[in-house]
């Protein structure tokens, strides 16, 4: 693409399925092997580049995210060669944010100081907790004081840093909570870190937990504790600047991570890797999903490496319910007049008028409010996100009568 030409902006997603061993709660695409085929993996990710070219074309990215897994059980070249193959298939944005997932068992200061020279600048670090006890219970190889060094480190060397944290575990206390709550807070305000994820511990069909929970042998913390471990959780966040932007994720204000947040605005983005999934929109309204195989074998051997697994195509106007739904769950907000408008020839003015009216309705009901004119979920309406989304839902659908078909 020539210089000064116009380009959409896009998010790109990596997908890194190795993992040191399976975690009893996870369900994404990964895979364990003794020892981790490197190259292979980068010559297949690249391949599914090449052919997928088109699919970059017309955009420039603003994001680059490598997810897992563990992406940080990769090799540097390994990364280097991924990122130069990226940056060969589309135009990069000068001011892209690149994220790379890790463990604290990779933090080293080489490895930090390799990754930031790459230009990786955020860090999304697997802490879980800081609670060696949980951290047993959660199968985590590293422990308290392995998960605090390593953070620390990354904090002196990296421009952004985000911990993930997990409440609701197996045993966990109110007490345990308030603990790792407390070393949070003191990351933030002697370490300088800007970002939080904090996710209440879900048991996924298949997992070794779910097999556990099955069988009477998994006890969990009862709801209204874990209920009570986030409103704490949004109450310590609040006491060192972080704010709860979106359903799981705290920052400081400018910290958010742009690439998560483009998934619930609907920005356009490419998955690459085993079991990534991404998002096409075109000019039209009209948009496609598509996922590849979560079968790491399947994946490696599959004939054409740009084949998805699964396609969905979705019409102008179920892109635009997607939208109105999903925006709802970003405190980011959303310019409801301005969606309406981008998809004004699917809609008509009765349809607006149920939009806005429902709009109204949720903000009477303390879970949607209009600041600036961007419309944003409430901190409750975050917390009973799906009856917000399944209203506007409703309200962004045509009538029986109608049909999605337009």
């Amino acid at each position: 693409m020539r210089a000064g030409e116009s380009t959409r902006e896009l998010g790109v997603y990596v997908h890194i399925p190795f993992c040191e061993t399976l975690c009893p709660y996870c369900d994404f695409a990964v895979s364990v092997q003794r020892e981790i085929p490197h190259q292979a993996y980068v010559d297949r990710v690249k391949a599914e580049i090449a052919a997928r070219a088109r699919e970059f074309e017309g955009h420039r990215a603003v994001t680059i995210y490598f997810g897992g897994g563990t992406p940080s059980l990769l090799h540097v070249e390994a990364l280097a060669e991924l990122l130069a193959a990226v940056r060969e298939a589309v135009v990069v944005d000068p001011g892209v944010e690149i994220t790379l997932e890790a463990n604290p068992n990779q933090l080293s200061a080489p490895n930090l100081e390799a990754w930031r020279a790459l230009g990786i600048e955020r860090l999304s670090v697997g802490c879980q907790s800081f609670n060696d006890r949980h951290l047993k219970a959660l199968r985590r190889n590293h422990d308290r004081a392995r998960a605090l060094a390593g953070v620390e480190r990354a904090l002196a060397v990296m421009e952004r840093v985000s911990i993930d944290l997990m409440f609701g575990g197996p045993g966990q206390t109110l007490s345990e909570w308030e603990e790792d709550l407390g070393e949070m807070q003191r990351l933030v305000e002697e370490r300088g870190l800007s970002h939080v994820s904090a996710y209440n511990l879900t048991v996924e069909p298949g997992t070794a937990f779910w097999i556990r929970q099955k069988r009477g042998r998994l006890k969990l913390p009862e709801e209204d504790l874990s209920a009570t471990m986030l409103e704490r959780l949004g109450e310590r966040a609040r006491e060192v600047g972080l704010w709860r932007y979106e359903v799981s994720n705290y920052a400081r204000a400018g910290a958010e991570s742009r690439h998560n947040s483009g998934y619930w605005l609907r920005r356009p983005y490419v998955g690459l890797g085993v079991g990534a999934h991404g998002l096409a929109v075109a000019a039209d309204g009209r948009s496609r999903r598509r996922s590849n195989t979560r079968r790491y074998r399947a994946y490696m051997e599959q004939g054409d490496p740009g084949a998805p697994q699964s396609e969905e195509r979705l019409s102008p106007r179920e892109s635009f319910v997607e939208h109105l739904f999903l925006g709802a769950r970003s405190r980011l907000g959303l310019d409801v007049g301005a969606l309406l408008e981008s998809y004004a020839a699917v809609l008509s003015p009765r349809d607006e008028v149920r939009v806005w009216e429902t709009l109204r309705e949720l903000a009477g009901l303390g879970l949607m409010e209009e600041v600036q004119g961007l419309w944003r979920p409430t901190l409750r309406g975050l917390d009973l996100g799906d009856t917000v989304a399944e209203r506007l839902f409703e309200a962004g659908s045509p009538e029986p009568s109608e049909g999605l078909s337009e």
